[in-house]
């Protein structure tokens, strides 16, 4: 990829994620009430905030104008409630929807700012919830101001069976670069690592983002389902983001609907960070078993050095086992990839992409499956763990990729390998391409593809260690495998003394 990619994608980010954090005390709710009349909307009249006979009222928090149950720290929402303002929820707290709607509205002569829920303390726990904004201005606000419908401020906690519906200025088809889904940032150095998890939600209709997570923080982003607008030309949009240090899982969540059309990318999913970004590196984020359809990019691994340059670290990031596709060209800049990768010893393989849009054959330059800034191919590697197989049963897969010297994939331009053994557990020994070992025994691999990758299996009659080489006239490389008999096929030991039931 173009280094002068890099940049412009990255100009569509800086300034947009790294928000300002207050404390509590700088987001006092307002106690007003919505007093339905004959002239409002019917959507509006039906829902009140509720009496403060019927809301909560903590002594630092202050008051939630929601009606609820209280039982220990689970605040239950007996009905729908709307608000002008952020619902603070107090420290270890939990607030369980139990299905119903909380509705942010922009109170008389003014607007609705900030998240529609936030911690007022260390952690906060949200479950079983509806969240939306109705009919706001269409006046964009940033810093803590910005659009959010939860917020993790330096605190841990998780949003589980949780729906998130327009989280967007106007009907959010202006330029405002906020609207979040869920946003959580720990970016206070003295704040301790915050863990946050993210499972079982529906978000839709949000302007910029589904998820953000940015700093400090270790989340758990899984089985999820967010949908963009996309193809849209006013923002480009990203599903889920993880940057400037965030770490953690994103694992079994459907992405789709994440196209620009202007000059710029949208992504399914986002990992950035490093001096390009003016932040820390993001590490060791473990991407797996998504499903992403229709997204500019859509996994985009974006960490580099000012220049634009990979970094001189490891980020170790792994995108394995994704389902990734587009059905053609929406983009406006045109770039479009299954795959897109800046960073350095970043694992990818074992991806499944399709359709127009990544193909590289519809504009040769401007779409592609994998796009990684890398070296020549300078070694071969292993990215599976020895196996340990019974004997006559089929392994588990073997993978093997070629590697530039900092351990990014790169196709090699001889891309054909042989594939033997040596060892105790060689005779006999046979390789195949299916998982059942069921095929015809293959001896050769082609890592012609733009995983850079050759996948096979092994069966072994024969008890032992077994190492197995991989080569051809440029690298060869090994690994040891342990071929086992059962226990409960093996047979007893010699001179083993031989228990008799017992009458």
């Amino acid at each position: 990829m173009s280094r002068n990619r890099w940049r412009c994608f990255g100009s569509l980010l800086v300034g947009t994620l790294a928000l300002a954090v207050v404390g509590c005390s700088g987001e006092e709710p307002s106690h007003e009430e919505v007093h339905s009349s004959p002239t409002e909307d019917i959507h509006t009249a039906a829902l009140s905030t509720a009496s403060p006979q019927e809301g909560f009222q903590d002594p630092i928090c202050g008051y939630i104008p929601c009606p609820v149950t209280q039982n220990g720290n689970v605040l239950t929402l007996a009905g729908n409630c709307a608000t002008y303002s952020t619902l603070l929820i107090p420290d270890g707290y939990v607030l369980d929807g139990a299905g119903h709607f909380v509705i942010a509205l922009d109170p008389p002569g003014d607007r609705f700012k900030g998240a529609i829920a936030r911690n007022c303390g260390g952690s906060a726990f949200y479950m079983n919830l509806r969240l939306m904004l109705i009919e706001l201005a269409d006046v964009c606000d940033t810093g803590d101001d910005a659009l959010v419908g939860i917020r993790f401020d330096n605190a841990t906690g998780s949003v589980i069976n949780t729906q998130i519906f327009n989280i967007r200025q106007g009907d959010g088809t202006g330029g405002c670069q906020e609207g979040i889904g869920i946003m959580i940032r720990n970016q206070d150095p003295l704040s301790p690592t915050q863990h946050v998890g993210v499972q079982n939600n529906i978000l839709l209709g949000y302007q910029k983002a589904g998820v953000v997570a940015i700093g400090d923080v270790v989340v758990d982003i899984t089985n999820n389902r967010l949908v963009g607008s996309g193809p849209i030309g006013n923002v480009a949009q990203s599903g889920i983001q993880v940057g400037l240090g965030a770490t953690g899982h994103i694992v079994n969540n459907n992405i789709s609907g994440h196209s620009y059309t202007g000059e710029g990318v949208a992504s399914g999913i986002l990992v950035y960070g490093g001096p390009l970004y003016g932040g820390p590196l993001s590490s060791d984020v473990h991407i797996q078993g998504n499903q992403l359809f229709n997204n500019d990019i859509g996994v985009y691994l974006s960490q580099g050095n000012e220049d634009q340059s990979p970094p001189a670290v490891q980020t170790s990031i792994q995108v394995v086992d994704n389902l990734i596709h587009f059905d053609g060209v929406t983009n406006g800049y045109v770039y479009q990839a299954g795959i897109s990768d800046l960073g350095t010893a970043n694992v990818i393989h074992s991806n499944i992409i399709t359709g127009a849009g990544y193909d590289p054959a519809t504009l040769p330059g401007s779409t592609f499956a994998v796009d990684v800034l890398a070296g020549p191919a300078a070694s071969l590697a292993f990215l599976t763990p020895p196996r340990q197989v019974p004997v006559g049963l089929c392994s588990d897969p073997i993978i093997v990729q070629t590697q530039d010297s900092s351990g990014n994939l790169a196709v090699a331009s001889t891309t054909t390998f042989n594939i033997t053994s040596a060892g105790p557990a060689s005779p006999g020994i046979q390789f195949y391409a299916d998982s059942d070992c069921a095929g015809p025994a293959v001896t050769t691999l082609d890592l012609a593809n733009p995983q850079a990758q050759g996948r096979f299996y092994f069966r072994a009659t024969t008890p032992g260690s077994v190492t197995v080489f991989v080569y051809n006239s440029s690298w060869t490389q090994g690994q040891t495998q342990l071929v086992f008999i059962p226990l409960e096929s093996a047979p007893p030991l010699a001179g083993a003394p031989r228990m008799e039931p017992q009458h």
